[in-house]
């Protein structure tokens, strides 16, 4: 077991994912310095209900959901209207095994990480999948994240794609917790051609 800070978000990340911040409320600005200062990471976990940003002292924290992913800060500047602007990158996913508030609201865990999935190529009745990421790892707005993906990969693949196609928290979160990247391909497929089908 492991104590970790938590950034509760309104997104799923996966290990190896890449997330952009701007961080400006102050117990996320001393979570952040503390972090840089002590090379720890946090943990981003989706919030399933509740808001990010609280807007009295007396707000109820968000619930949140058990599964998450410790991140590390990879790059981060300051600007000058005291917003600080970071990238996260995905580390490893882990379980929530208790968690309660600092004084200062910001939210704690008792976590157990969870072992790194399998690397299992991608199959071939999948392959089109790879695909579909590398059409979207093409916009520039991706690219500016500096995301590496091992296209013929399935842990990979279904990772980066879960992210990046819009579909709703609640379905990435569930395709977060399996264990088994083959079946994260599998459920992508159908929603792919859900997705396909709904725009003809």
């Amino acid at each position: 077991m492991k104590e970790i800070q938590l950034f509760p978000l309104p997104l799923v990340l996966f290990p190896g994912g890449r997330l952009p911040l701007q961080i400006f409320e102050t117990r996320y600005l001393d979570m952040v310095k503390r972090c840089l200062r002590d090379s720890h990471g946090f943990g981003v976990v989706m919030i399933t209900d509740g808001n990010q940003i609280l807007s009295n002292p007396e707000e109820q924290l968000p619930d949140i959901s058990h599964c998450g992913t410790y991140c590390e800060i990879v790059d981060f500047d300051q600007q000058s209207n005291g917003v600080l602007s970071i990238v996260a990158e995905g580390k490893q996913k882990f379980a929530i095994r208790d968690q309660y508030e600092m004084p200062d609201r910001l939210m704690m865990a008792q976590v157990e990480f969870i072992e790194e999935e399998e690397k299992v190529a991608m199959p071939e009745e999948r392959e089109h999948l790879s695909g579909l990421l590398e059409s979207l790892m093409s916009h520039e707005a991706v690219q500016r994240l500096g995301l590496s993906c091992d296209l013929g990969q399935a842990v990979e693949v279904s990772a980066r794609l879960t992210e990046l196609l819009p579909c709703p928290n609640h379905f990435k979160q569930r395709l977060l917790e399996l264990k088994d990247p083959l079946v994260r391909l599998s459920e992508l497929d159908k929603l792919v051609e859900r997705m396909q089908k709904s725009n003809d």
